[in-house]
């Protein structure tokens, strides 16, 4: 078991900001030596038309590209197996471990060098042994009904009622894997009363610290899979396109480190290549609006679209409504900008306190939504202002410490520890964070002042902003001692006061966009639709190449939600293939 107290220096360290910057633009580069090969194919005539028939002619066409021209002659190898699985992340590792112990000669290639892993922070669950032995209920009509309601109806709801259904299995399997090699998953199951959007009790956390707790996963599971006869990995093998023979998936092309390939998969291919967030001319054209709102990219520099692309070039569709997972935690300083989020590299400050219901204001000095909701919601109420205005202010005091216990905020933005909290959370961690919150104000991220109104002229409000901001300041008071929030209706457990000096802050928060959620639109069994809404046979798709399962918006209050889809559709796809 690993020590809860050695979570100081991993907590500061997300997962997705160990590989942005220069770590991002070195795998991007070397990916560049393996996706350049095309050669002539046959077969490609049919897959360069199905892209067409789901480009549109001024905006698709641009990032869906032609299918690449592969024939057998081109390949140095053929593999033969039963199960080809695309993507070593969460789906992917799930889905080959699955197809692996049900007995089916598995093949799981990676264009990295090495496994994604699986997400630490938060595998999503429903009715895990974890949860019942702390009596962590959940009605799975009421959670399917919520993740309903904040899609607005547009998603698959039959899909989120099966990870609801079979989470639970899911993730028992891996924590007695986990348990076998000494790593600990843990529960979040203290959830607070009383708040607007509900809060549920699904995030199991692998224990240990960040980055070697995921690296350590990885292997466990890399053994794991190799355990079983006939079963392999490759890295630093990249997914070129599909195979189709007869209207049937029956394989791949890939670029290895050396050879182009072809690889034979008699029961089915699965692709989890983790979705587009490292495809600039896709995310663009699809998610324009979203990217208008952020001050960098934290996703992994792999998900680059190729498995949506293969997809697609076959005849697969799209989901309609495009979709982010954005966390609000991004800080850039005064002189950055935010026309271009690819370009911030590792200059950027990625603050989880950011995620706290303190005060928020825009450039204007005014407040403008409910602190208190969900991660992306921020973004979506700023995309209202001009682009360039995108960003906003967070505003806190010299008592925040008192505040964020109040707060009991939950998943990953937990910054004060108690019984039952997110795993990552220890014993004063609030002391890490005054270094963190004086740090970012050398750095330029926050200011800090004596009072509200040097803090609105260092913030650079001018003289009818500075108005405003000091007058919603007051209002804020206001509403804090009445204990009642009229104007946007935050629970008053959430407010806050701005009279303890010093004052703090952010000069500018922006999104940071960790991966996309979007995806090729699939039927019940997880089956590619072509344009006729026919299921393309020979194919499953899971994790964030998977669409119909989110729509405008990540609802990050059932922490772990994504992951843990990735997780049980991908154990769920490994055992259907064996039937």
């Amino acid at each position: 078991m690993f020590e809860k107290g050695n979570q100081d220096g991993a907590r500061r360290l997300s997962r997705r900001s160990f590989l942005t910057g220069a770590a991002a633009t070195g795998a991007i580069a070397a990916l560049g030596t393996m996706v350049g090969c095309s050669p002539k194919a046959k077969g490609s005539d049919e897959q360069t038309a199905a892209a067409e028939s789901v480009a549109s002619p001024d905006s698709a066409a641009a990032w869906l590209g032609e299918a690449p021209h592969i024939s057998d002659a081109d390949c140095a190898e053929t593999l033969e197996c039963e199960v080809l699985v695309v993507g070593a992340g969460t789906s992917g590792y799930f889905a080959a471990a699955s197809a692996a112990e049900s007995g089916l000669k598995t093949l799981l290639i990676e264009k990295s060098t090495a496994g994604n892993s699986v997400r630490s922070s938060a595998l999503g669950a429903v009715n895990s042994k974890l949860q019942q032995e702390q009596g962590a209920a959940i009605s799975i009509p009421e959670i399917v009904n919520d993740m309903d309601h904040y899609a607005l109806g547009q998603i698959n709801a039959g899909l989120v009622r099966q990870w609801a259904q079979n989470s639970g299995e899911a993730i028992d399997w891996y924590a007695d894997l986990m348990e076998k090699h000494g790593i600990e998953v843990q529960l979040e199951w203290n959830m607070p009363d009383g708040t607007v959007y509900h809060e549920w009790p699904t995030g199991h956390g692998t224990n240990g610290e960040y980055p070697s707790r995921e690296q350590e996963v990885a292997r466990v599971i890399d053994e794991y899979i190799l355990s079983f006869d006939g079963c392999e990995e490759r890295f630093e093998t990249a997914l070129q396109c599909l195979i189709v023979e007869n209207d049937r998936v029956v394989g791949a092309y890939a670029q290895s480190k050396n050879d182009m390939i072809r690889i034979n998969a008699s029961k089915g291919v699965v692709v989890a290549t983790g979705g587009y967030a490292y495809n600039q001319e896709m995310y663009a054209a699809l998610q324009p609006t979203r990217l208008s709102c952020l001050g960098t990219f934290d996703a992994f520099p792999t998900c680059t679209g190729d498995g949506i692309k293969s997809l697609l070039w076959i005849g697969a569709k799209m989901d309609a409504v495009h979709t982010s997972l954005t966390f609000n935690r991004c800080l850039l300083r005064a002189d950055q900008s935010m026309e271009n989020p690819y370009m911030t590299g590792t200059d950027y400050g990625y603050f989880f306190y950011s995620s706290q219901p303190f005060l928020r204001v825009d450039s204007a000095g005014r407040r403008f939504h409910n602190e208190s909701a969900p991660y992306d919601f921020v973004m979506s109420a700023s995309s209202v202002r001009p682009e360039g205005d995108r960003f906003w202010h967070q505003i806190w005091d010299g008592s925040w410490q008192d505040d964020i216990a109040r707060f009991h905020t939950t998943g990953c933005s937990v910054i004060t520890y108690r019984e039952g909290t997110d795993h990552d959370a220890y014993p004063g961690m609030e002391d890490s964070l005054i270094e963190e919150i004086e740090a970012n104000v050398e750095a330029g991220f926050i200011q800090k002042a004596d009072t509200l109104e040097e803090l609105a002229d260092k913030l650079g409000f001018d003289a009818e902003a500075k108005r405003t901001f000091l007058a919603t300041c007051a209002r804020q008071n206001e509403n804090f001692d009445a204990q009642d929030d009229p104007d946007f209706g935050k629970e008053a457990f959430r407010l806050s006061e701005l009279r303890t000096p010093p004052f703090y802050g952010t000069v500018k928060s922006c999104g940071l966009t960790l991966c996309t959620i979007d995806g090729v639109v699939v039927n019940d069994d997880l089956q590619p639709l072509g344009q006729d809404g026919k299921p393309i046979e020979g194919v499953h798709v899971v994790g964030n190449d998977q669409g119909c399962f989110y729509a405008g918006t990540y609802p990050n209050l059932a922490a772990g939600l994504n992951a843990g889809r990735c997780a049980t559709f991908g154990r769920m796809v490994g055992k259907k293939l064996a039937e």
